[in-house]
């Protein structure tokens, strides 16, 4: 029995020891070659007078990146968006039309030579379709349970946000293809998507799929012709579908990108999303910082409204409810963010359910927690609900439990007349550029501002410690 059990704790050693090196490498690898980070491999289109924009889509303007926010048709005439000192969703003029600043444009690199990107509504019929039905170890999902749709295609689903409730908050499908012309087919209401090749961007802005079926070629005959890249392509938080890639007879399609290390993050309406978004697909928070760290097999198991203690006015499951959801993916690590939907909660029940959650977790795994606090906005109760969050982590005594504080931070993330007192220099403001007009949500850029801050407290606290064993 003595000899059973020092082999048991040697194998759960030795396990830990090789998940905490995946984890470390995969960092090492993405920082700074990573797709947030590198430039795109086409620019954006210019901004273009008495033209239909959905949110997501993604315009060059007076030396500035600005992404629609909320769907309409540029004025006839005028000079299109200007804001730049500001994330807020602003008007293009006196249409419908809103955009936001994503900051100022960065130079494309289209390396040895990029492709040639069009939309057909028709099928091109390039003559081998890849669909997963037949062909599913031909892709590699990311962050999602893949099921029939229309027979042939797949439609994505994460998790369960109640019992009976599917839902899914972004993922992604990775594959290889040699093909120098590749075709993807975009099943109608795929809405948001974007798609990553070798590595970074194809365009900064998401393509938005309506209401009919859609086929995006990506064509690269005419610069660097046929050989093996890697694709990934990422929805949104709107819709979750994928078609299937199609190419010549001469090419082939192999799944690429998996066991890499998989991250499991429960959360609020901050890495769910919003109506104030993140349209860019994949941009919640989640899915940046998992690119951000290489930790790229990203589950976001986030529902708006809730928290520890809050199970939200649609009685969702609270971050302890859904605790089991994540047990069952075997995660590498798991990451907890929020909540100021507790804020209606007394410390004392809200430490009282970290305790409990992270408690759950360490049952299951002994994979590392990390434990992020509350966004510091201006709501009463913030504070000492991060500071009760805190108090849990604390209690738990949990070396491998991490906190990342933001309202308790020197200085908060997030900045304002409430709480500029200490920490910064005096009159510092930037609520301007990460909180939107809601006074609650982040807008588009502030989803990577709070994923780089997390990478920033990861790779400061987090990786040493799981580098130190």
């Amino acid at each position: 029995m003595v000899a059973r059990g020092i082999a048991t704790q040697a194998r759960a050693a030795a396990n830990a020891a090789n998940r905490h090196a995946r984890l470390l490498r995969a960092a090492d690898a993405a920082w700074g070659r990573n797709p947030v980070v590198l430039p795109p491999w086409l620019a954006p289109p210019a901004y273009s007078a008495d033209t239909s924009y959905a949110p997501g889509q993604v315009v060059a303007n007076n030396g500035s990146w600005y992404m629609c926010g909320i769907a309409g048709t540029s004025p006839a005439s005028g000079s299109g968006p200007t804001t730049t000192a500001s994330g807020q969703y602003v008007p293009d003029g006196a249409s419908a039309l809103y955009w936001t600043c994503l900051g100022g444009a960065r130079a494309a690199d289209p390396g040895d030579g990029a492709p040639l990107v069009s939309v057909a509504t028709t099928n091109p019929a390039l003559g081998a379709n890849w669909v997963p039905a037949s062909f599913p170890g031909a892709y590699s999902v990311r962050g999602a349970h893949p099921s029939p749709l229309r027979t042939s295609f797949w439609s994505l689903t994460g998790f369960e946000a109640k019992p009976g409730v599917p839902m899914c908050a972004g993922a992604s499908v990775a594959f290889a293809c040699d093909a120098d012309k590749l075709v993807l087919f975009l099943p109608a209401n795929s809405g948001q998507v974007r798609i990553i090749v070798d590595g970074r961007y194809l365009t900064p802005g998401s393509h938005v799929v309506a209401g009919q079926d859609e086929w995006l070629v990506i064509d690269w005959t005419e610069s660097s012709g046929r050989r093996q890249r890697y694709y990934e392509l990422e929805t949104g938080k709107s819709a979750s579908l994928f078609g299937c890639a199609q190419t010549s007879t001469a090419a082939t399609v192999s799944a690429a990108g998996a066991g890499e290390p998989r991250m499991v993050v429960i959360g609020d309406s901050y890495n769910a999303g919003s109506s104030y978004g993140p349209w860019l697909a994949g941009g919640s928070i989640a899915q940046l910082l998992a690119k951000r760290l290489g930790w790229r097999d990203a589950w976001n198991l986030s529902v708006g409204g809730t928290g520890y203690c809050n199970a939200s006015a649609s009685t969702f499951s609270t971050f302890g409810q859904r605790v089991p959801q994540a047990l069952a993916l075997e995660p590498d690590v798991i990451m907890l963010m929020g909540s100021s939907n507790d804020v209606g909660y007394s410390p004392a029940a809200v430490q009282a359910a970290a305790l409990a959650t992270l408690q759950a977790i360490r049952a299951g795994t002994a994979a590392p927690i990390v434990v992020v606090g509350v966004p510091s906005i201006n709501l009463p109760g913030a504070a000492p609900t991060e500071a009760a969050i805190a108090a849990a982590v604390a209690q738990a005594g949990d070396p491998l439990a991490f906190f990342v504080p933001i309202c308790g931070a020197k200085a908060p993330w997030v900045l304002g007349g409430w709480n500029n007192g200490a920490g910064a220099p005096p009159g510092t403001i930037n609520a301007g550029l990460y909180i939107a007009a809601d006074d609650i949500h982040p807008p588009e850029i502030g989803f990577d501002y709070y994923a780089s801050r997390i990478e920033q407290a990861i790779r400061a606290t987090v990786l040493p410690a799981l580098a130190g064993g």
